[in-house]
Formats: C-alpha cells, structure tokens, sequence
C-alpha cells in the first residue's frame, strides 16, 4: 500500500480549488464511512450464496425492508459516492503521471490507485443499474403483485445464479470486485496516514500490512461468491444448465413470484 504528500492547495487549486485541503480530508472520509464500510457489508452479505439459497433470500429480504430504506440509500451510499467519485474525478484529471520517472513503489500506487478508482467507478454504475434499478423498475411494474416480492426476486438467489451464468458477466464482476478492494485496501491505508492515525514508518509499515491482508480476504470472498455462482448455474437444482431452464431474466423472477405465493398459502 502507499501514499502521497499532500500539500496545502494541492492537488485542484490550479483549477477548482484555491485551497483542497479540507475537501481533501472529507474525500478520504467518505472513502471510509461510509463508502468502504458499505462495500464489506455488501460483500459480506452476497457471500450468503455460498451458505444457499434460503440464507441469502433472507438476508437480501432483510435488508429491503429495512424502515425508511429509500433515505438511507441515498444518504449513506449514492450522495457519498457521488462526492467522493467526482473530487477522485477532478483529482485524477490533475495528477502527475510520474511512474514512469522515478519507478517508486509508491508512485505506482499512487497511479492504480486513480486507475482502480475510475474502474471501480465504471463497474459501480453497472451493478447499481443491474441490481437496484432493475429491482426499482420491476417494483414499479408490479400492479396487483405485491412489489416487495416482486422486487426481491429481481435479485434473489436463482436471478443471481442466472446472471452469473453468463462468463462475460463473471469476468466483468471479477475484474470490478478487484479493482473496487484494492481501490478500498489501499485507501484505507491513506485514510490513516491522512487523519494522523499512523505517523511513523513503523505505523506504517503495519497499517499496510494490516489493509493488505483485508484487502486479500475480501478478494477471496467476493470471487468465491462470484465463482460459486458461475458453478451452480451448470446444473441448477439438478435439472441442467439455468439458462436453458430460463430463457430469460422475466422468466426467472416469474417463477419466483410464483414460488413465493405457494410458499404464503402454506
């Protein structure tokens, strides 16, 4: 993990800013909380697919009918994001590519540190489009469904394992989960030396030892969870391959309504 030396002014005050210093520390903030809190809890619950279908319908539902959702989503994920991701924007737009000069460990960083945050960006838009949009929009069409249900089974497990069958998709998530932990990991280890948490080289020296591994972890997670359910759309409740079980994703969250109504009249 590595740093840069933040300067008073530097780096935006060329262009947009006569003094970047406090943007600057709320930009690592949000990086932090709740940003980067958000990506571990979201990562944390996907992995429920590896426990099954029933753990991870459940956990999914929880959280959809968590009171006051829509405020929360805006207030704790997409204002942050969007701050944080615009000022990464205008920081990226100013900075010295000088890697190829003085060949520092932490010059790279400093580097794939702008280039994972501009993928996991890209990737970002993606997944918020194929999950929550598309959950919203189904939601939206529900008429005399109950558009919880509907909504849910938008994203439930067997949608999951239908859109992870694809191996493009896989390798889309693979290379955005990737660049979003690194961009994280590394940035965590910035948020301390930022806010005076680690001083001395020897604080360091842990702290990037200490991001490095939860960084690692939560790689492994996030491609376990992806992988996992690439491999489960072969042979889907043991009927063969999901996609020739269903054609399409409307096809799959219908079944999942009916299911849920079979399983209310019990």
């Amino acid at each position: 993990m590595g740093t840069t030396i933040i300067q008073k002014g530097q780096p935006g005050s060329k262009a947009w800013f006569k003094d970047s210093f406090v943007l600057h520390k709320l930009h690592s903030l949000t990086g932090v909380l709740p940003i980067g809190l958000f990506l571990i809890f979201h990562l944390v619950v996907n992995s429920y697919t590896l426990r099954g279908e029933k753990e991870f319908n459940t956990a999914a539902a929880a959280i959809g009918y968590l009171p006051f959702i829509q405020i929360l989503e805006w207030a704790l994920i997409f204002i942050p994001i969007l701050f944080h991701s615009i000022y990464g924007f205008m920081i990226t737009a100013e900075m010295r590519a000088n890697t190829g000069t003085y060949q520092y460990g932490r010059n790279w960083l400093y580097l794939l540190q702008r280039v994972s945050g501009i993928v996991a960006f890209l990737f970002m838009v993606y997944h918020v489009y194929d999950t929550w949009w598309i959950k919203k929009r189904y939601e939206m069409m529900a008429g005399d469904i109950d558009p919880h249900t509907l909504g849910l089974s938008a994203i439930s497990y067997d949608s999951m394992v239908w859109r992870f069958a694809d191996p493009l998709y896989l390798a889309v998530y693979l290379l955005g989960i990737g660049m979003a932990v690194f961009h994280l990991g590394n940035g965590f280890f910035n948020f301390c030396i930022r806010w005076g948490i680690t001083v001395g080289n020897t604080a360091q020296k842990v702290s990037a030892f200490l991001w490095t591994g939860v960084a690692i972890a939560l790689t492994l997670v996030g491609f376990a969870t992806a992988i996992n359910l690439h491999m489960k759309s072969y042979n889907f409740d043991g009927q063969g391959p999901i996609r020739q079980q269903y054609n399409s994703l409307d096809s799959i969250v219908k079944a999942g309504v009916e299911d849920a109504k079979a399983e209310a009249t019990h």
